[in-house]
């Protein structure tokens, strides 16, 4: 990710909550038990493309395998908080706004829908919207977890979809656990972490580079053990791209999206599909 582009991102973050911080770190172990519905080991699934990443002795400690008809307004939240409400993550180089409507839960998966729909806000004009949820307080994630999500990203113009880590209540750090920077023209994904001086160790692609993995269902995820950040995919570790320097421990949400960057004619109705999001822990 270009300087330029984190800069723009970055400016319009969530805002912090005075004295939220320490309410979240203090209930952390306390709202996490609460969603633990049954502590799983981990076990791969039969789909080479849904392979888990984390050991053995590992336990889940939370999953949405999107099997509803409504998104869990207890654990996800489908718009960017009070006056950030519609702005995209980069509001300079993107042409959608995030429009609620544009997030279904449908045939087992979350869908984010690209639409043209024109809008107007904060003084810039966006030609298309398009939909991301971000995790609430009901998931905090604190070291050690493993993070993933089993996901079919667009192969489109202009598409710029992403699944990522950010800190509940500031930026940096932040975790790009796989992201396409556009992906009518990149068939692997791109991993990247900022650390809490702004300094990033990528974007860098990662993968067989003889496989497009927008052809399919893939899964992404990231172990974060509070030493590491290290990208998985289809249960490999890319221990090559880990971070290891600066590290955070502060409590982060899970976001996904998909947002369109400016001057590319994109066709509507392209589509993001989340199969499922699972997080581990290390077993007691």
């Amino acid at each position: 990710m270009s300087p330029g582009r984190h800069a723009a991102r970055h400016r319009a973050a969530p805002r912090p909550h005075p004295g939220r911080w320490w309410a979240l770190a203090a209930a952390a172990s306390v709202v996490l038990t609460v969603v633990v519905l049954v502590a799983q080991p981990w076990a791969p699934d039969d789909d080479a493309s849904a392979a888990s990443g984390p050991p053995a002795e590992w336990v889940r400690v939370f999953a949405d395998e999107f099997d509803g008809t409504t998104l869990d307004r207890s654990v996800w939240q489908p718009d960017r908080s009070g006056d950030l409400a519609g702005i995209p993550f980069n509001p300079v180089p993107e042409d959608a706004w995030f429009d609620p409507g544009n997030v279904t839960v449908a045939d087992g998966s979350l869908v984010f829908t690209l639409e043209r729909e024109e809008r107007r806000l904060e003084g810039r004009g966006y030609g298309y919207s398009s939909g991301m949820v971000q995790s609430n307080d009901a998931i905090p994630l604190t070291p050690s977890r493993y993070v993933e999500a089993r996901i079919r990203f667009p192969d489109c113009a202009g598409c710029w979809p992403a699944f990522w880590l950010h800190p509940l209540d500031r930026w940096p750090p932040e975790i790009d656990i796989a992201e396409y920077l556009e992906s009518g023209s990149e068939s692997r994904p791109s991993f990247n972490y900022i650390d809490p001086d702004e300094q990033k160790t990528g974007p860098d692609m990662y993968g067989d580079a003889g496989i497009d993995y927008r052809d399919g269902f893939h899964t992404y995820g990231v172990l974060w053990d509070g030493d590491r950040v290290v990208p998985y995919l289809d249960g490999t570790p890319y221990d090559e791209l880990a971070a290891t320097e600066d590290v955070p421990s502060l409590p982060m949400m899970i976001i996904l999206n998909l947002s369109v960057r400016g001057g590319y004619d994109t066709e509507p109705g392209e589509r993001m599909l989340v199969d499922w999001v699972r997080v581990w822990s290390p077993s007691p």
